[in-house]
This record gives structure tokens, sequence and C-alpha cells, in this order.
């Protein structure tokens, strides 16, 4: 009986251990089973073009996402330029009335230009009306249906609108008290300066342009077009807007005055292709014809001569050295506010 206890011992232990360890073997196949062993793999990175998608927390859930279609259709009518992106460079101009029916965007098209560069250029700051004339920068003229029109403007708009227009003479010592008047009444008008003007009297001419007024061109030396070829027109016009733009910065286009008034055809035809809309005028204050006019004179002649129905969109011509009109320019001014008339540029008034 004693003999037989080591030997019930040994089996003892044998079985325990042989339990454990296939009790430990079963729950290390389980487990294999059930957390299969992963192998960690880097997501691949996204393609250059694509980003991520930031959610936009500035709009309401509820807004519906807006699709840009890959094909947009085509706009009826030319849409505007980016505020930052410059207007092209026109390659040649030619003069144009508006007629019945017309659009901005249909005379652009027609004349192988942009809205947006004929109403620069135009100083618009209105709808274009019947009969309105215009200046049109072409950059494809190959396409244009239009033809160039030998204008000539002589009055503006029909609304209570006058243009005061002061050519610059030989003298300029009243201009400076001129400019003061027009700044008590904060009237804007419109100068025609010559180049040689400009380059005695820089100063005032930096004035003109800082005090608000436009400037157009009354070419270099004051001479007779008519006399002159195409080449000298050009070298009238151009150095004059060199002056003035070396002075100012700023150009005189799109407006030109014929020195003396004087002008055929041939003359509008050339200034034109220049990119110049020849001014002309509805009434001359005689301020600088025959002998000298008294103050009395030049109030009642711009002021009195035209009927009232002939009074709106009027351009007024008057000199910026003669100072018989410095004299008499704040008792014009007064009466035609007293008229019910807006006294002001030709960008206004046309």
């Amino acid at each position: 009986m004693k003999s037989s206890w080591p030997f019930i011992i040994l089996v003892t232990l044998t079985i325990v251990v042989v339990g454990a360890a296939g009790e430990r073997v079963w729950r290390l196949s389980q487990q294999s089973t059930i957390e299969p062993t992963t192998t960690s793999v880097a997501p691949s990175p996204l393609p250059s073009t694509v980003q991520p998608i930031t959610p936009d927390t500035s709009v309401a859930s509820t807004t519906p996402e807006t699709v840009v279609p890959t094909q947009t259709a085509i706009a009826t009518e030319t849409p505007p330029l980016p505020t930052n992106t410059p207007l092209p460079q026109p390659q040649t101009f030619i003069a144009y009335r508006v007629k019945e029916g017309d659009t901005l965007e249909g005379i652009a098209q027609a004349s192988g230009s942009l809205p947006e560069l004929i109403r620069d250029y135009n100083r618009l700051n209105s709808d274009i009306y019947l009969q309105r004339p215009l200046i049109i920068p072409q950059i494809d003229p190959a396409t244009s249906t239009l033809q160039s029109q030998p204008i000539i403007v002589q009055r503006g708009a029909n609304r209570p609108a006058i243009a005061l227009t002061l050519d610059a003479g030989a003298d300029s010592a009243p201009t400076g008290a001129m400019l003061d008047i027009l700044a008590e009444r904060n009237i804007k008008i419109t100068f025609f300066l010559t180049g040689d003007w400009i380059e005695r009297n820089p100063d005032l001419t930096k004035r003109i342009v800082a005090d608000g007024h436009e400037v157009g061109n009354h070419s270099t030396s004051h001479p007779d077009f008519r006399g002159l070829d195409e080449n000298g027109m050009l070298l009238e016009l151009q150095t004059m807007s060199d002056r003035l733009y070396a002075v100012t910065g700023t150009r005189p286009a799109p407006y030109f005055r014929p020195p003396y008034g004087a002008y055929d055809e041939r003359v509008l035809r050339v200034v034109i292709a220049n990119g110049y809309l020849p001014i002309f005028w509805t009434l001359d204050s005689l301020d600088s014809v025959g002998d000298p006019k008294s103050a009395d004179f030049l109030v009642d002649r711009l002021t009195n001569t035209l009927a009232p129905d002939k009074r709106n969109g009027a351009i007024l011509l008057a000199h910026c050295g003669n100072a018989t009109t410095a004299e008499a320019l704040p008792r014009i001014l007064d009466a035609l506010a007293a008229q019910g008339l807006i006294v002001t540029t030709l960008s206004q008034a046309l």
C-alpha cells in the first residue's frame, strides 16, 4: 500500500501538466482565429491635383451645394472684364452716332471692339442714347461692319446740363482766379489746352487736373489744321498729348478742338482715326474775337443768347487767358444756375 503512493502522485502531476499545456494550446488557437495579425500599411498620398476638402463652417449645412457644370451656356451679352484685367490696346478708331435700337454690346460687336473699352474710352457714366457721338477703339477692325463717320460735335444731350469749355490762349494769368471760382462752387469743366501752353504753365496744368477738370487736345502750337498734311496733324496731336502726360500723367483723349474752329472733312477723318472726337461749340462767347468785350457783354452773351429750349446740352466756348472772362465768370455761373442748368464737363453733357 505504501509503495503505490509515489506512483499515484507521479501520475497525478503528469495529468495536471498535460492538461494545462492542452488548455494553453486551445486558447492560442482560438486567439489566432478571432484576432488575426494585421500589417500596418501607410495610405497612398493624394495626387498633387487633389486637395483634401475642408468644410466651410460659415455656410449652414442645409445650403445646397452649387454644382458648376463643365460646359456653360454662351452669354448673350459680352460679360464685363474683371476689374484687374487691363483693357486691350486699340488698333484703330472710328466715330459713330448711336442709332435707334443700338446697345453698347451691339455696337461693340459690330465694330470689333468691347463694351468696356468703348465705355472707358468715352468716359461714359450712363447709358448711351440716340445720336450720342462715340469714338470707338477697335481691337479687331477686320470684323467691323461699321463705317467711320466724319463727326463734329456741336452740342450734347437734351437735358439741363451745359458744358463750359475754356480754350488756352496766349495768356495764362487769369487761369488761377478762374480755378478758384470753380473750386468755390465745386464745378468741374473741360479745358482745351495747347502743348505750348502746358510747357509754359506746368503748375497751372497740374492744378487743372488735380482739381478734377477734364483736359482736351487743342494741338501743340495752335495751327490751322487745314494747312497741315497728315503727318503734321499727328505731330501736333501727339506732342500735346506727350506734354500733358509728362506733367500730369494723364492723356487728353478722347476730345479734340481744332484751333480757330477750322476744319474740313479731311481734318475730321485724320483726327478721328487717331482716337479723337472733334468738338466744336454751340455758342462762342466772342471773348477772343474783335474788340475787347466787357464783363456785362460776356454775361449776357453766354446766358441770354440761346433760347430756353436750346440751352440743354449746349457747349459754351470761352478762353482761360482772358481777364474779362475771369471777371464775368461768377455771374455767368450764377445766372446759368438760376436757369436750372448744371454747368459741367463735356463727358457729363454729351
